[in-house]
């Protein structure tokens, strides 16, 4: 990349950036009106959420009707995906203002979703937060156009498998590159002061597995459920649909044209505030509320303080304040389809997305050329 140290551009650059700073000290105290924490609110989500997935594995179990049984095993992993979603905000602290009830709702939430509390916190808090698509390896970061050359045939399968709209490859994805590396067991990613937490919560976990298993086992002794059937729609399937879900929540709220990727090269170019580094994915009311407002993403970005429950209003007066700059998608399946046709492989260079054959799809991202105007980047219109 070409950077002329122009004086004048220099300048001018550096005027944007204390406005850009100015304008986001303004958002963060417009957000910190919404930490409004409400423990019986938040308490009684999570008990609602717990006992609707207990009552579904109860369903799976006791109904005769296969059908009935599938359906309910499919709504133990929405029930999971949404134990996550308050896991999420309790282990930031922001569920209720009882610090050690956070603690026990994240930790028995987490637990349910077979997630290590301790290497979530420490994957989400010390990585993701402060390093959104950074070099960091986070969900869904793209490869190169020469990362994916280096990979083998049967790498490049893969890679295409988890970059395609096939409903199976969110859950594939998850369970394989995040959750079996960074989310279960403790590994040596992790700095060494966490590991004696993070293997108690692995224990901890474990019991809890063998204990679930053993009861899934024992069906044929107190129903006419097998212990296949048991197993398959008690445990498999909706951990299946929980992980699917959540991949897919994850791709949404950070795979965009409009939303830079960096890598070791260019993480020094991150210098975007939250707000702009996240979509907000607009759902029905209705489904909002039911998925805890997750998709209200990049107020939580923002101020991670606030709580599920005021995080709609938040994001609508976020949108407000952003105006054009606002990354908004409409969730539809189209809509869904048509960023996945795009995002690929990544131009790290040029902060723009490229097929496999490396042919620009997308021009330069408009955010990173807005703040970094003395870079020259591939003269293409900027991305709106």
């Amino acid at each position: 990349m070409n950077m002329p140290y122009d004086k004048t551009i220099l300048e001018a650059s550096q005027r944007e950036a204390y406005a850009s700073e100015t304008n986001h000290r303004a958002i963060i105290r417009e957000m910190a009106k919404f930490v409004k924490t409400n423990n019986a609110l938040g308490a009684s989500l999570f008990l609602i959420d717990i006992t609707l997935y207990g009552l579904a594995i109860v369903a799976v179990l006791l109904v005769q009707n296969l059908p009935l049984k599938i359906l309910a095993s499919i709504f133990a992993g929405i029930k999971l995906s949404n134990l996550a979603a308050l896991a999420h905000d309790a282990a930031h602290n922001s569920l209720t203002n009882s610090r050690r009830l956070n603690w026990l709702i994240g930790v028995l939430s987490f637990t349910t979703c077979l997630f290590n509390y301790r290497l979530w916190v420490y994957d989400h808090h010390s990585l993701h937060h402060p390093h959104t698509n950074d070099k960091h390896p986070d969900s869904y970061k793209p490869l190169s156009k020469a990362e994916y050359d280096a990979l083998t045939t049967i790498g490049k399968y893969w890679y295409r498998f988890i970059r395609s709209a096939n409903p199976f490859a969110f859950g594939t994805y998850y369970i394989v590159q995040r959750w079996s590396r960074v989310k279960f067991i403790p590994g040596a990613f992790l700095p060494a002061k966490l590991r004696t937490s993070a293997w108690q919560h692995f224990a901890f976990m474990m019991v809890y597995l063998v204990s679930f298993i053993t009861l899934l086992a024992m069906a044929p002794q107190y129903s006419s459920t097998s212990v296949i059937t048991a197993i398959l729609l008690g445990l498999v399937l909706p951990f299946f649909i929980f992980q699917s879900l959540l991949a897919l929540a994850l791709y949404l709220n950070h795979t965009h044209p409009a939303i830079p990727w960096f890598n070791d090269k260019t993480a020094y170019l991150n210098t975007a505030a939250p707000e702009y580094m996240t979509v907000h994915v607009r759902f029905p009311q209705i489904i909002s509320t039911l998925a805890h407002h997750f998709f209200e993403h990049p107020a939580h970005h923002v101020y991670p303080a606030i709580p599920c429950h005021q995080l709609r209003n938040a994001q609508t007066r976020l949108n407000q304040m952003l105006g054009e700059n606002a990354v908004i998608v409409n969730f539809s399946l189209s809509n869904l389809v048509a960023i996945m046709r795009v995002c690929k492989l990544y131009d790290y260079e040029n902060f723009r997305w490229l097929d496999f054959d490396g042919k620009a799809i997308t021009p330069t991202c408009k955010l990173v050329s807005q703040l970094h105007p003395q870079i020259n980047f591939a003269k293409e219109h900027v991305w709106n």
